[in-house]
């Protein structure tokens, strides 16, 4: 017997897909340009906070309400995901941590996860309708912004000012389009990219897949981002060397694909060698032999330990002395690593127990998640570890779930225990 949706279930599902809308198409550079501190110093307290985090935390209240029995709900989904439960848990004490131990900003914290626990639940008991619309509109969009960031790369036109940390970037070749920085476009272009290669989204075919793909792949030139388009080709390979092995064995294909890739290999290949004489890719291969020191940046890190103590590397040094110390070694810009960042941020200790309960969240996505997901894993754990990730105010793991939950993971609505609605959200009686 499956309890009638009532009508706040349908507001949690519009609110479910603005919040959706909000966490891709509303970037920090977008927040700048319409005259809010959301990165930025200054600002009230509100306006730390991205927009699709509030939206999270709206449609949160919807679906609670909109149960019967709200508490018995909240146990339910303690139960239904108790790796996410765990989570929340050492989340939330990281949190208090930070506010009352030291001192910092929780808007960070608060803005990596929220929307990604939040959709777990929300998703969960979406309809198909709901989801069918999140499949499409998320395809739209990232097609949209890989075309936006071509236009970009080609006109020196910029959708938003590239504004990072207050400053106004003004010489950089690499494009912003929809998600903002160009390392955030890159690593979710290429997530995506992952996605479409093992088989996201069973409802497109592979003609489109792979026009969709190439898409992708040319606006990653024009993001820039390195570590992405190493980890998207070194990942994605296998997906592709599979098909062609299992075709040289004997294996039956359509010809209508092998046809068309026959057509439109030679047009990609020359069109690649045009690009190449033109200087397309100068500014991508620029950046692979002269890194500007990042390289550096990232062997800077390990010096940060000869300036703390045993105790304050174990409970977290002074935020101000830590701020004063990355100046004066020239990694004022943050340290390029998650885990890093968490350690001398919050100390080892609460470190230790918050990757622990991160994994344990991860697990929860694991296990949903179809064949070929290891490389889906690999990759945003390799991204974490080698940027600031989640250990600074980002919304790339939320945007990395999102795609993941939509694309690459089976999650069947629940059937609720039949219980009495509340006569005042009730659509209809039950019905055996």
């Amino acid at each position: 017997m499956i309890r009638a949706r009532s009508p706040l279930d349908r507001v949690a599902d519009a609110l479910t897909l603005l919040m959706v809308a909000l966490l891709f198409g509303v970037s920090a550079m977008t927040l700048s340009a319409l005259g809010i501190a959301y990165d930025q110093a200054g600002g009230s307290f509100l306006q730390k906070f991205h927009p699709a985090t509030y939206m999270a935390c709206l449609a949160l209240a919807a679906r609670f309400l909109g149960r019967a029995n709200p508490f018995a709900w909240l146990g339910e989904q303690a139960e239904r995901f108790p790796g996410a439960t765990y989570f929340v848990t050492t989340w939330i004490a990281l949190i208090v941590f930070a506010a009352v131990a030291q001192q910092t900003p929780i808007s960070p914290l608060i803005d990596s996860f929220l929307c990604s626990l939040a959709f777990l639940v929300l998703y969960a008991d979406a309809d198909e309708r709901t989801r069918a619309t999140l499949r499409i509109a998320l395809h739209a969009f990232l097609f949209v912004n890989a075309c936006i960031g071509m236009v970009e790369f080609v006109t020196h036109w910029r959708l938003t000012p590239y504004v990072t940390g207050g400053k106004t970037i003004l010489h950089d070749y690499r494009s912003t389009a929809l998600l903002g920085h160009p390392l955030v476009n890159a690593a979710v272009s290429a997530a995506y990219t992952l996605m479409l290669l093992y088989g996201a989204d069973r409802a497109v075919r592979w003609p489109l897949r792979l026009a969709l793909v190439g898409v992708q792949l040319a606006a990653s030139v024009t993001f820039g981002g390195r570590t992405a388009i190493v980890l998207c080709i070194v990942l994605g390979a296998p997906a592709l060397f599979r098909p062609a092995l299992d075709i040289l064995s004997g294996r039956r294909f359509d010809m209508r694909v092998a046809v068309g890739a026959a057509l439109a290999a030679p047009f990609l290949i020359g069109a690649i060698f045009l690009l190449a004489e033109r200087g397309t890719f100068n500014g991508l291969i620029e950046r692979f032999s002269d890194d500007k020191g990042s390289a550096d940046a990232r062997l800077l890190i390990f010096q940060l330990f000869d300036y703390f103590s045993f105790d304050e590397l174990l409970f977290g040094p002074d935020p101000q002395r830590l701020a004063t110390i990355q100046n004066t070694l020239g990694i004022e810009y943050g340290i390029e690593s998650s885990w890093f960042g968490l350690l001398f941020g919050y100390g080892a200790l609460m470190t230790l127990f918050f990757m622990a309960s991160f994994f344990a969240l991860l697990w929860e996505f694991w296990r949903r998640a179809r064949p070929g997901a290891w490389a889906l894993f690999v990759y945003i754990l390799v991204q974490l570890s080698s940027a600031a990730g989640i250990s600074v105010k980002s919304l790339v793991f939320d945007q990395f779930i999102v795609l993941l939950l939509v694309f690459h993971c089976d999650m069947p609505r629940a059937a609720p225990a039949p219980s009495i609605a509340r006569r005042s959200l009730r659509l209809a009686p039950e019905r055996g």
